[in-house]
């Protein structure tokens, strides 16, 4: 199958997921049992009847929900995610502002849980059954079912406050003076104005939360790494490049691990958006100003377009990460090409 073809298919699927994701925001958001006027407006104006109506126009309240979501329809086409009633600004603009702190968080925590996961992946499979085979899984077992709150909890309790090892919660310290903004993300920012003391305290700030959402992805890299290394060291090419007397470690790493990796591959897309979606708590106990804190504040106001924006961001997150692995899958499994 020609390239050009297999990502025209992909585009084409991707349109109506988007547009029924859409909906389903849609219809969720306008579904919570809660008024934004009670969260929005002081106590005193709401038993002000103008007040009440001026508000409901304005934020188009008092239309129909088919006629509500159209108008929104017709605004996202155009670039526009509306206003966000707390802080009487575009979402978009908001999600510009907040969306670089989770990148610079969730991309780090994958390769933390990449490059933990493969490794302990590829010892628990070699060593089968062996004490380190046992360490592992129950190591993976743990990072899975553990609440990533909790963990978030612990590290902020043991490893900043008693320990030391850590820094405490934000992306700088107080006193550290930010970068120039160019993309938002700290570490890169500080690295292209060659301001060195900043690189170092926001990759200190790093540490913590990386480490608190990279556990949970190892444990899953961790477990699909081991079962996949597993079925292909039992494979015949496996025994064939063995009875040719090639060396083990060439075998498990050329041959065995190449393949191996094709399923984490395909896991990675969704991993990240889990990542950029699931670090709500995270972010809010870590004082992290990311998406995911905008996200909870808005849930907290029945910030609507907030709502809204946070969740279609989501959603496009989702699409374009798997559609990049997608992409990456086309050219590492010959399957695909040749289907």
């Amino acid at each position: 199958m020609p390239l050009y073809q297999y990502l025209l298919r992909r585009v084409i699927f991707a349109i109506p997921l988007v547009l029924g994701i859409t909906v389903v925001a849609f219809l969720i958001a306008n579904a919570i049992p809660a008024d934004p006027i009670n969260a929005n407006l002081p106590q005193s104006a709401l038993n002000n009847e103008q007040l009440v109506a001026a508000f409901r126009e304005k934020w188009g309240l008092d239309q129909p929900l088919h006629v509500q979501y159209l108008t929104y329809l017709g605004n996202l086409l155009q670039g526009d995610m509306g206003v966000s009633i707390r802080t009487n600004q575009p979402v978009l603009d908001d999600i510009r502002q907040f969306l670089p702190a989770t990148i610079e968080l969730a991309t780090t925590a994958i390769v933390v849980g990449l490059l933990l996961g493969v490794s302990f992946g590829v010892v628990s499979a070699v060593w089968r059954n062996s004490p380190l085979d046992y360490l592992v899984r129950v190591f993976a077992l743990i990072g899975v079912s553990f609440p990533v709150f909790l963990l978030a909890l612990i590290g902020l309790s043991v490893l900043h406050a008693q320990l030391g090892w850590v820094a405490g919660p934000g992306r700088l310290d107080f006193l550290v003076q930010r970068p120039p903004h160019v993309t938002g993300l700290y570490t890169l920012d500080s690295l292209l104005a060659g301001q060195w003391g900043t690189f170092r305290n926001a990759a200190y700030h790093l540490v913590l939360p990386s480490l608190v959402l990279g556990l949970y992805v190892s444990g899953i890299i961790a477990r699909i790494t081991r079962s996949s290394l597993l079925e292909v060291l039992n494979s015949d090419f496996v025994r064939t490049a063995r009875a040719k007397g090639q060396r083990e470690f060439f075998v498990i790493m050329r041959h065995g691990l190449s393949n191996a990796l094709i399923p984490v591959v395909t896991l990675l897309g969704v991993l990240y958006g889990n990542l950029l979606a699931g670090a709500v708590l995270t972010e809010a106990i870590l004082a992290w100003p990311g998406i995911g804190r905008y996200a909870y504040r808005a849930s907290t106001s029945q910030d609507f377009p907030a709502i809204m924006g946070v969740s279609m961001l989501i959603a496009l997150i989702y699409v374009i990460a798997n559609f990049i692995v997608d992409l990456m899958y086309f050219f590492i499994d010959p399957r695909i090409r040749y289907a």
